[in-house]
């Protein structure tokens, strides 16, 4: 997928919804796919301004977070960047149907506690996994981590 214009990036959570990554970058994506990151794990562990818990990965060999990886100009990293303030981008390799896949994602450093998040960032992560039809025993995971 990538290519020297562009990058591949992993999406976990809120940015698994097209629409959503396409207007926070400015940038129609075309190319993407489905794929999970091995010895990761998903949680809400990250406070929002609002008080509200974004998502964000962990180290767990025990655990594997899916998402989708999609094909994004070069020109569009800072931006991308800038839309998740408190998150810094790491390389990964995601497993695919076809075999590993290099890609940068997000992760955060904080680890907090008892945060939930809102009804509506939920939806936007639920309604992203079904459009890349992630397997829905992983839905229902990342929806019983909401409360």
């Amino acid at each position: 997928m990538e290519n020297n214009n562009s990058f591949n990036y992993f999406a976990y959570a809120s940015n698994l919804k097209k629409s959503i990554l396409e207007q926070r970058t400015g940038s129609k994506i075309q190319n993407y796919l489905q794929g999970r990151l091995l010895d990761y794990g998903f949680r809400f562990n990250v406070k929002n301004a609002d008080g509200t818990a974004r998502a964000n990965i962990i180290v767990s060999e025990s655990e594997d977070v899916f998402g989708a990886i999609y094909e994004i100009d070069n020109k569009y990293k800072e931006t991308l960047l800038s839309t998740e303030p408190g998150y810094r981008l790491i390389n990964v390799t995601i497993e695919t149907e076809t075999g590993n896949v290099p890609a940068f994602t997000f992760i955060s450093d904080n680890d907090d506690e008892n945060i939930y998040p809102s009804k509506d960032y939920l939806k936007s992560i639920t309604e992203g996994a079904k459009e890349h039809k992630l397997p829905q025993e992983y839905l229902e995971f990342v929806v019983s981590m909401s409360k």
